[in-house]
């Protein structure tokens, strides 16, 4: 195992196209811990976590609902049914929310008072999704969102996310965490981002524990995983990742230090019991397509296409 993980750190510092993703400052643990327990997140914790807004007309004030997640200065990924929701009315892209009810985020850190900067909404110029979306039903869950002006970059409470090299293994063990603005029905939609320990589920299992909710065949380009619970939990039978879609699913590398993003909350079961797997889009399958397809982005705005 301590052979894969040097091979997963090597391939990760050497990411495609170092001039196109910044491997040097992307995906950095600020707090340098994990967690065991389902708990908050803390403030500049998941700078790269965004909320997606949806605005039917210019006259009404956009709607922010479901997850993206900044992987470079000008584009995000997110989930066709984000993508699509409200009658594919997707106007924006906000960086930098933590406190949802809040006009002004700052907390307490070492003994001092930290604010953050207003979040940035970003307006989206265009979406492109993968091309096998839903062939077959439900895989290549992906959508590349491309914005209309870079993200502010100079501040560490908006900062990309790394993508790992596409050959790296997926280990059963890997410590994956999970970050949305989420919660059951009866407690509502989190007001900042929750986090919560992730752990694979065997495509086995995961059919079978989804199959009385969702009639659904694993493709290569999904995969499953369920909440890593303390066999102690005193945790309320209503712990849910409902609302969480396009949320971004985190794998640390081997120093502890930086997070890469594997997977996005693709589908669940509502109200479902904690041990239900959800589906998760397969970033690691899909990351040929997304590199390649920002690489071509790129030059179009370069005027290279």
């Amino acid at each position: 195992m301590h052979v894969l993980w040097v091979v997963l750190f090597a391939g990760f510092v050497g990411v495609f196209g170092d001039d196109i993703f910044d491997a040097e400052s992307c995906g950095s643990s600020f707090y340098n811990e994990t967690i065991r327990r389902p708990t908050l997140a803390r403030l500049r914790e998941f700078p790269w976590l965004a909320r997606l807004g949806y605005q039917k007309s210019p006259d009404v004030a956009p709607e922010f609902h479901f997850h993206g997640t900044l992987i470079h200065r000008y584009y995000a990924v997110t989930t066709v049914f984000a993508a699509d929701y409200l009658g594919k009315s997707l106007k924006f892209v906000r960086l930098g929310d933590y406190h949802t009810s809040d006009e002004k985020d700052c907390q307490e850190f070492d003994g001092e008072e930290i604010c953050a900067p207003l979040p940035q909404d970003i307006p989206v110029l265009y979406v492109v999704k993968h091309p096998e979306h839903n062939r077959p039903r439900m895989s290549h869950d992906l959508v590349l969102v491309k914005f209309q002006q870079p993200a502010d970059l100079t501040t560490e409470y908006v900062q990309p996310i790394c993508l790992p090299s596409p050959n790296l293994p997926l280990l059963e063990d890997a410590p994956l965490f999970l970050s949305a603005w989420c919660g059951s029905v009866k407690t509502g939609i989190s007001v900042v981002p929750r986090q919560y320990r992730m752990q694979l589920a065997p495509t086995a299992v995961c059919t079978e524990k989804l199959s009385p909710h969702i009639s659904i065949t694993l493709h290569e380009s999904e995969f499953c995983a369920a909440l890593d619970l303390p066999k102690d939990s005193t945790l309320p039978k209503e712990v849910s990742l409902r609302g969480s879609t396009g949320a971004p699913l985190q794998m640390l590398d081997r120093t502890g230090k930086r997070f890469q993003l594997v997977g996005m909350t693709s589908v669940g079961v509502k109200n479902a019991a904690r041990d239900v797997p959800y589906v998760f889009t397969n970033v690691l399958q899909l990351s040929d397509w997304l590199r390649s397809t920002v690489d071509r982005e790129e030059q179009k705005r370069a005027g290279k296409l």
